[in-house]
Parts: structure tokens; sequence; C-alpha cells
């Protein structure tokens, strides 16, 4: 096989391997930035996004940028330096090893390198290549014989992964970066969150996943948890295609030149969660290049491999195609597509949650050629639709060669759209089921196989459990704390179990509270509205339902959800819920909450006043500096006192109590001093002031 300029002939040149030090302590934070004077702090902002923009460098800062550049190349050594193969320019084509790395729970400092992907970056055909590496990959380890690729990074960190590497793929890597997993939920929550279509529910306690079917805005540890699952029957190669998923979901929706004004920001949180070789204004260029980008000219693939166990069945592991991932590296490099088998399934009709017992579903899908190999309908290999069924609970495949649907026509070629028309037929038996809807090359190989994303629905066939929900727009989108108000919901049985209105096992609507911004169930077992006639099978109700809203202000998502009582709620059957996004409260910058410190003085003499008021002001994020007593107990209403240059601090506080009256500290106030940014003096007014 002819090998390219990426390639390495024979063996690494660097035989041993010297194991990274970490430093005691991370060098660099946000404090240091926020340290430096302001007009320094300024033109550091204004130069970042200079480079972003245009790539311009800058000397003035050179011992900030030192210092940085310092912190993220910490565990450099000789060894690796010589190992990376050199690069000229950051307008060459690169290719860069990125390792996502776990410290959470590891037994040593050095974690666990639960993501291992190659990135091509091609800045001059604006085009970028994402090759994800199975951790399980049992490949050969310089020095330690065969085993899983990310025990490299156990045996010998970055040195070691990087040698593996090369020597599995022939790989020439330019550069390299780790990233701790803290930092990636920091820079998803830094970012606000990313929005997730979830085809079919994950419930896994390992990584803390637990998501219904359905539309999905991800906080930073719920990303994370989402990404770490193995709970599907892909196990490890499910768990990538996930990760895939999200990268390109934050391209799409998040990086991109909208965000430049959080530089500084991303920039922390960089440094202070990377190793890496590269300089701080290197990695700043390729970003300035990666955000040009559209999100369609970023490829992502898998080392195509199949499951296999080692150690007398004791160890789970995948098995790679060596040959057809040194050729997916090869084209990689050449601009081609990655992956031989390839597709994007971009039109969909609707697929029904709910099916009947072996029955037959028509669907048109529409899907592109995205992989390097051409599709026939005639010859001897030609290219099909199919499907799998397989048991949502018991993960096992009950229908694996389901029925077959021809291509509409012959030479669909690499970058092609075709429709098909799908059949499916539903399995024989009730029960909960993933449909999965792949591509097939008869004889050869089915795409999923090759790490190709099956398209998956969860699907209850003839099973108890369905609903639909319409609160006709009624659910207000605002509350105040506590206050109650009522509901008219339309509810649809679309499941097979007749709902009872009455009874120990009647069906009833019920309520579930979740704080939006954490993702923690407030209140589960929430209110109930009671159905006013038994409705059967495809029958309506309509369901009054008073409820009342949360005691502390916040964010939050309303769950309307059919409760089948001492049986199961109609989520935990996978139904989806109708969900409903509730502020209550005040709605207060938590930014300036969380940065603002108050005093309490109890000035109406009242027993317990100013404990009141600690608490409901904690609950908006505040931070309380200490209790006192006033200088008398003759106030009549509750005042703020703020110190030179927190104004806006006291007037943000004044909001949670209805605008009431602040001063500015001086010298009439001397009892008060204090250095704390605020000083609250509790009135007589104090019960009607909190809402």
């Amino acid at each position: 096989m002819k090998r390219n300029k990426n390639r390495l002939d024979g063996k690494s040149k660097i035989e041993g391997r010297n194991r990274p030090e970490e430093n005691a302590g991370k060098k660099i934070n946000r404090d240091r930035f926020k340290r430096l004077p302001l007009y320094l702090r300024i033109i550091i902002v204004v130069l970042s996004v200079i480079i972003l923009i245009g790539g311009a460098a800058a000397g003035v800062f050179f011992y900030y940028i030192n210092s940085v550049n310092r912190t993220i190349n910490s565990i450099n050594t000789a060894e690796i330096k010589d190992m990376l193969a050199p690069i000229e320019s950051p307008e060459e084509p690169v290719t860069i090893m990125v390792l996502g790395r776990d410290t959470r729970d590891a037994e040593t400092d050095s974690g666990r390198a639960d993501i291992i992907m190659l990135f091509h970056l091609d800045p001059e055909k604006e085009a970028c290549s994402l090759l994800s590496i199975p951790r399980d990959c049992w490949v050969e380890i310089p020095g330690y014989g065969e085993d899983k690729i990310n025990a490299a990074y156990a045996y010998g960190g970055e040195e070691l992964m990087i040698k593996t590497i090369n020597s599995f793929l022939g790989a020439e890597i330019n550069h390299y970066v780790t990233l701790d997993f803290d930092g990636f939920v920091e820079l998803i929550d830094a970012v606000g969150g990313v929005d997730i279509t979830i085809e079919r529910p994950i419930v896994d306690p390992k990584s803390g996943a637990n998501f219904s079917a359905g539309n999905h805005h991800l906080t930073g540890e719920q990303a994370l948890s989402y990404t770490r699952s193995r709970s599907t029957e892909l196990g490890d190669i499910g768990r990538i295609q996930r990760q895939q998923q999200l990268f390109k979901e934050l391209v799409r929706q998040k990086l991109n030149t909208k965000y430049l004004s959080s530089v500084p920001y991303y920039f922390n949180i960089l440094v202070d969660n990377t190793r890496t070789d590269l300089d701080i204004l290197t990695i700043l260029k390729y970003s300035k290049a990666v955000l040009s980008f559209n999100s369609e000219n970023f490829e992502t693939s898998i080392i195509p491999s199949r499951p296999d166990w080692k150690g007398e069945g004791t160890i789970s592991v995948q098995i790679p195609d060596k040959e057809e991932a040194w050729d997916m590296w090869d084209r990689i490099i050449k601009g081609e597509p990655a992956s031989r088998y390839n597709a994007e399934y971009i039109e969909v009709d609707e697929i029904g949650n709910v099916m009947t017992q072996n029955s037959e579903y028509k669907f048109k899908i529409k899907v592109k050629n995205t992989g390097a190999l051409e599709w026939n309908r005639n010859g001897d290999e030609p290219v099909y639709l199919g499907y799998h069924w397989i048991d949502f609970n018991s993960r096992e495949t009950v229908v694996f060669d389901g029925k077959r649907s021809i291509i509409p026509r012959d030479g669909v070629k690499v970058g092609d759209e075709v429709s098909f028309d799908l059949t499916v037929i539903s399995p024989t038996e009730a029960g909960e089921y993933i449909l999965q809807v792949d591509l097939v090359q008869e004889g050869v190989t089915w795409f999923s196989f090759q790490g190709v994303p099956p398209l998956e629905k969860f699907i209850s066939v003839d099973i108890s459990y369905g609903a639909k929900y319409d609160d006709g727009g009624e659910t207000p989108n605002y509350l105040n704390c506590s206050e109650k108000f009522e509901v008219e919901v339309k509810v649809s049985n679309n499941g097979f179990l007749n709902w009872e209105s009455s009874g120990k096992e009647r069906v009833a609507l019920g309520t579930h509270w979740i704080n939006r911004d954490t993702g923690e169930v407030l209140i589960w077992d929430g209110d109930r509205g009671l159905l006013p006639f038994d409705v059967a099978h495809d029958e309506e109700a309509r369901v009054n339902i008073e409820l009342k809203a949360p005691d502390k202000p916040g964010r939050y998502t309303l769950q309307y959800d059919m409760v089948h009582e001492r049986v199961s709620w109609f989520s935990e059957k996978g139904v989806i819920p109708m969900e409903v996004n509730i502020d209550v409260g005040v709605m207060v910058d938590k930014r300036i909450a969380e940065e603002t410190t108050v005093k309490i003085f109890n000035g109406n003499g009242i027993s317990g006043a100013a404990g009141e008021i600690e608490e409901y002001l904690e609950s908006y994020g505040f931070k309380i500096y200490g209790l006192s007593n006033a200088e008398n107990f003759n106030f009549g209403k509750s005042i703020i006192i703020y110190n030179k240059g927190c104004k806006e601090k006291a007037e943000e506080m004044s909001l949670v109590f209805e605008n009431l009256e602040i001063y500015e500290y001086n010298k009439s106030w001397n009892f008060y001093k204090t250095g704390a940014d605020l000083m609250f003096i509790t009135g007589k007014d104090y019960n009607d002031i909190i809402k």
C-alpha cells in the first residue's frame, strides 16, 4: 500500500518513554486574570478577539502569555516534542491528537483517557475531520504488548498514546490536546448549554444519564453523563456516536463568531483544564479557522471494529479492522470521505411511538451518501435499506434481518441523495423496542458495523401506556413563589390500557417540577388532576388540575405526566411527558447575586426577622456576611445601604423586595460600617416585603 507524507515508515524514532509529571497545582486561573490591571484585561480581551478574527500576533503581553503557556505546556518532555511531527505554519494541514481525560474517580493522577480522537484540520480547504478511536480498541502498545488502547495513557500518558497511535494508524501527529472532563462541563455551561434530540430513553446510573426520548437542553454535567453512557446495546460505539452528535450540535449552535464576546471566559476554562504542546496564540489561530467553517465542513467517523472478549471471556474489547482503519486515515489526509460506509438520514417521515403487533408500516426516508463507496442497486453486492428490532429492556436483538427496501436507482455517488420507500413490520410480541433503520451492503456488512449511527426510534408495540397532552397554551410561563393556578389539559389515550378514573389503581394526570438550571428534580410526586370518566384506547378527556408553584424562586420545567397509581408513571414506560418552562419569583442576575455579600441588621426587634431575611436572600444566591442588631429597633421600613462601587448590586437586590429604598454609605451610617458589599436593615415591614 502506498503511504503518504503523514505515514511513519517503521518504528517511531523514540523507543523509551518518560512518564510526565503534573504540576502540583494549576498556576493560571480566573483569579489571576481578574487581578491584572483593568486596562491590561481590556487590551487582552480586544487582542483575543483580534486574534480570532484576523490571526494577529501579540508581543506586548509577553509575560502574561508566557505564564499561560508554561501552565498548559507543563507536562511537555523532550521525548514528546521529538515524537511530534514538526509543522511550519498554522495555515498547513495539521493533525491533533485529542484526549478526554477523566480524573474524577481515577486511582492515579494521570486518570483515564475515555475519549481518543484524531482531529485533522485543513485551513486552506476549510475542512476538518474527526476520527474517533474506541477506547476498548485492541491494539499493540509499544513495550507492553496487546491491550486496550486507553491503557497506553495509564502506562505512559500522552507520550505513549502518541507512540501507540503512530504504530496503529501510521499517522504523524503534529500536536496533542488533553482536556479534563471538568473543563468539558465548564465549557458547555459557559456557552449556555446545548440542545439535543434524544431518540430513545437512556437510563444509566453509572454515568448519571437519565433522559426520556425527545428534545433536551443539556447543562455541562448532563452533557457529560449523556456522552459517557454505555447503557445501550452498542456499548462503547454508541457512546462515541453520542459524543460526535454532541460535537456537531456544539459546532452548529455555539462554536461560531456569535460567541467572540465570551473569548476571555473560554480562555480561562482552556487554561485551567488543558494539557498541550501548543502555545495559546496558535490555539487561538486554529480556533479562528474552525469558527469560520460551516458545520457541513466537519466530518466525523469511527474506526470500524467488532466486539469480542479477551482474558477467557472476562474483558470486553473491540477488534479493529486494521486494513480499513489504515485506509480511512489515508482518505482523511487526501481530503476524501473518511469511511467507505457513511450516510446521513436527512428527511424522515414521522414515525409514531406506538405500533400494533405484527403490523406493516410504510415510511419515506431520504438518505445522503457521505462515504467513499458508490451505492449500486444491481450486481453481487447491492446496497439496501433495512432495519433491526432491539428489545429495549434486555438489549437483545429480536429481529436482525428486517425487510429490505430496494434503492430506487443505480449508482448513488458520493454526495448524492436518494429516497427509500421503507416498509417495517413490527415485532410479534408486545413490548418496548428500539427500531434501528440501517443500510446494508448485501453480503459484505451493515453500515452500523462500520461505525455509522443507525436511525433510531423508541417504539411501544401494543403496549399499555401511551398518551398525548395539550394544555392549549394555558400554563403560565411566570409565577410568583407558591402561587396557585388552574389549567385544563386535554389528554389522549393512544395506548392499550383502559384508563380507569377511580379505584386504587386509577389513572390520573400528575406533575413533576424540574430545576431547569441543574436538571435536579424538585418535586416528583406532584399535584394530581382526576379524569372525569374512564378513557379507552383512542379516546380523550379534559382534565382540570390545580397546581402550586415552588416555594423558592428559580427557573423550572413543569412536566405533565400520566400516572397509573401504585403501578408506574407513564414517562417510566417511555411516554414523553409534556414540558412547560416556568420562571418562578423575581428573576435576578444570578452572576451579580453570587458575587454580592450582605450583612443583615435587625432594625425592628422582632426575634427571627433577620434570619428569615437571610434565608430569603440565600434562595436568590446572595452571600450572607453575618447577622447583627441595628443601632435601634425603630425602623418602620427596611432599607439597603451600599458601599462605594456597589450600587448595581444594591439595585439588583432591591428587586427581590419590590424596589426598596437604597442609600450610599456615608458617615451618618457609621454604625453599620462593614466589609460586606451591602447592609440590609430589617424594618417592621419585613413580612410584607418577602413575597
